[in-house]
């Protein structure tokens, strides 16, 4: 059961001013959630620090986000460390549901830090994101550890499930769903071996995916900002004759970019993916 007794809420509402600058309209936040001041850029964007009182998700946690990005506005939102996904007895776990709204004009980054679901815990995730039509903008970053690698928990959860749907003017333009399970605390080894066969992970242990949407990137645009040969399929990077990322950009149907890499730290990603964001 949610040791709070309900489902913690966030809600946030960003609209432009008359001088063009986005600002935070409404704000609505339940324990453990809060926000920080945002921080104004020099573009007349907004920066917005996702904070928790708690130290990270435990048994019974369920959380439900809402952002609403009105027109014109430009905003970011980012959390203030990695998200830690507790332990857990059988049976629980840890809930989020996250609706946004972006309208025309307006564009909405998404870049929480990683999340490290650590032995035998459990966490189901789902997102919808509406942009309005093909002005509304999007990037949206997710980043996923296998658990406390220098622990020796590699692959040792229970379940991790994140579910995304992107809709364009009220049609499904993508879906992801990530579900792993993990040998549960040592309880499960052939689904770890699975995890960590070439079909999967390989000899990986963190995973990434970065979306860009709307912002008019041509495929060939990305994988130059990525360092991407023409005739590769994927970027290998290596460290003393040992391969450390695994990268590649590909096309939707709907003309949008999906970048995934595989790596040996959260790190490699992150560094990756910020090269995008620099050029949106």
């Amino acid at each position: 059961m949610n040791k709070f007794g309900k489902i913690s809420q966030l809600e946030i509402t960003a609209a432009v001013s008359q001088s063009g600058k986005t600002f935070i309209q409404d704000s609505f936040f339940t324990s453990p959630l809060k926000i920080m001041k945002p921080f104004a850029n020099d573009d007349g964007s907004v920066t917005i620090y996702q904070q928790s009182s708690s130290a990270g998700l435990l048994a019974g946690d369920e959380q439900e986000h809402s952002f609403i990005v009105k027109k014109g506005t430009k905003v970011e939102i980012v959390s203030q460390s990695y998200e830690k996904i507790f332990k857990m007895a059988e049976g629980e776990q840890a809930k989020r549901k996250i609706i946004a709204q972006v309208e025309e004009n307006a564009a909405l980054i998404y870049a929480p830090l990683p999340c490290i679901p650590f032995s035998e815990s459990s966490f189901s995730s789902r997102t919808e994101i509406f942009l309005k039509n093909e002005t509304s903008r999007l990037v949206y970053q997710d980043i996923l550890c296998a658990g406390r690698v220098a622990h020796g928990e590699a692959f040792d959860y229970h379940s991790y499930h994140n579910l995304i749907h992107i809709y364009r003017k009220e049609k499904l333009i993508f879906r992801d769903n990530a579900y792993f399970e993990g040998s549960d605390g040592g309880k499960n080894p052939e689904k770890e071996e699975f995890l960590r066969s070439p079909s999967v992970f390989g000899s990986f242990t963190h995973s990434g995916m970065l979306l860009l949407f709307g912002f008019g990137k041509t495929l060939s645009e990305i994988r130059g900002i990525l360092g991407l040969e023409e005739k590769l399929l994927y970027m290998e990077q290596k460290n003393a004759g040992k391969t450390r990322l695994l990268i590649e950009a590909n096309e939707t149907d709907s003309s949008d970019i999906v970048v995934r890499a595989l790596a040996l730290s959260a790190e490699a990603i992150e560094n990756e993916f910020k090269k995008i964001k620099s050029v949106v």
